[in-house]
């Protein structure tokens, strides 16, 4: 039992010896020259005596070189350098812009058009953008708005104001000027629904590679293709082409008198309706309690572009210009529509109900990886994960992506579209 008693107190007495020497420690790193504080706080409150009448020269320690010492004839140097930094940097931005001859496309705005038509192709940018428009017996490619501005602000456009031809003497159009970049904006901004911060949402996706496109509710009229009943598709005779929009006609005004009629029949009975729903229009108990708020004309979320993946083949042909077909055809990733922060409030339920309306719906099940690397699995699994489900539920069935422009800073937002009732999570 003797024994056991200094074994025990062996431990105890290392822990308070290692702890005393961590004090100590700690105590040399917190230990302040107190020496060389009081020689600097002398030499500060030093007082002239009747022997010495001068003070003593004092000198603030420096930690390491500085750029700029505070000297006679280094007094303005700092001044001097910021002075050409700024001027380095103004005549960066004054210089003129230039761009190699053989990748510059060139185009043509005449008077009789006011979108620019393609004179001579360069590079692949065009392969996506444009249209072909048939004009006095020839097909030419024209550039919309942005398209136009996109392509000149980068470089790869020269746009030619006037009317004439091409010259390869000349190596331009003769009797016509060059449009710069400032004319470019100010003339094609505000054309055709071209906003700023619709230009720079287009200018943001282009840059990164996405093919991006009008939406048919917003592709002017010049660029729709009417087809009229003198008219007919080349692929088919000329009396389908009209005759196959008879059961159209037919519906159509079969709707037209199903309306008239149910107006008369409500009209007739309208003494007869003397509750307090009497003139009420809505669909659920909400619209009773609240009458609905009437829709401005004109939705600013209604998207603008359709927008596809870099990665995806896309051509002119199967998009047919934002036709039902075409956009079957060539399906888009994205719909986007660009609006100003600092003026459109936040979307209504109603404006999202009307956008919603108009767009496909997304993509379900798993997403399609292409590669040795991604293997199908041997077996489908027989339930559905719960992690999907949440999934299916975050993104929802239909969505838009806002371009939400303050002052120049364009921020993504999505918006989508949950129908909570049709999934069991339970």
């Amino acid at each position: 039992m003797s024994e056991a008693g200094p074994s025990r107190s062996q431990p105890s007495e290392m822990a308070s010896r290692a702890a005393a020497a961590e004090t100590e420690e700690e105590e040399d790193d917190e230990r302040v020259d107190l020496k060389l504080i009081q020689s600097f706080a002398d030499k500060i409150q030093h007082l002239p005596t009747g022997e010495t009448t001068e003070r003593v020269r004092i000198t603030v320690p420096k930690r390491g070189e500085k750029d700029f010492e505070p000297l006679a004839e280094t007094t303005n140097l700092q001044e001097m350098m910021l002075q050409k930094s700024r001027e380095a940097l103004f005549n960066a931005m004054v210089g003129v812009r230039g761009g190699n001859s053989k990748s510059t496309s060139h185009a043509l705005l005449s008077p009789s058009s006011p979108y620019p038509s393609i004179l001579i192709t360069r590079g692949h940018m065009l392969d996506t953008m444009g249209a072909s428009i048939k004009r006095g017996g020839k097909t030419r490619t024209e550039l919309l708005p942005e398209e136009a501005l996109y392509l000149l602000e980068r470089g790869s456009l020269q746009i030619w104001v006037g009317d004439g031809d091409w010259s390869d003497e000349e190596w331009g159009v003769s009797g016509a000027v060059e449009m710069s970049v400032m004319e470019g904006f100010s003339l094609l901004l505000g054309q055709d629904g071209l906003t700023w911060e619709r230009y720079q949402a287009y200018a943001y996706l282009k840059r990164l590679g996405y093919t991006v496109q009008r939406t048919r509710r917003f592709l002017p009229a010049h660029f729709v293709p009417a087809l009229r009943l003198d008219q007919h598709d080349a692929r088919m005779a000329a009396f389908r082409t009209w005759w196959r929009n008879i059961p159209g006609w037919v519906a159509a005004l079969a709707r037209t008198a199903g309306r008239m009629l149910n107006r008369v029949y409500y009209a007739l009975r309208r003494a007869d309706l003397r509750t307090l729903v009497a003139g009420w229009r809505g669909s659920d108990y909400v619209t009773l309690q609240s009458p609905p708020r009437p829709r401005p004309d004109t939705n600013p979320y209604m998207p603008f572009f359709h927008v596809w993946k870099p990665a995806t083949a896309w051509s002119k042909a199967k998009w047919d210009r934002g036709s039902d077909e075409g956009l079957a055809r060539q399906r888009p990733d994205y719909a986007v529509a660009a609006v100003d922060a600092r003026v459109t409030p936040l979307p209504s339920a109603s404006q999202l109900e009307e956008v919603f309306d108009g767009l496909p719906d997304e993509p379900k099940g798993p997403i399609k990886k292409t590669g040795p690397q991604y293997k199908p699995r041997s077996s489908p699994p027989t339930t559905r994960p719960f992690g999907s489900i949440l999934g299916a539920l975050r993104n929802g069935d239909r969505a838009l992506i806002v371009a939400v422009n303050d002052s120049g800073n364009t921020g993504w937002v999505r918006f989508g579209r949950t129908g909570f009732a049709s999934e069991a999570i339970m």
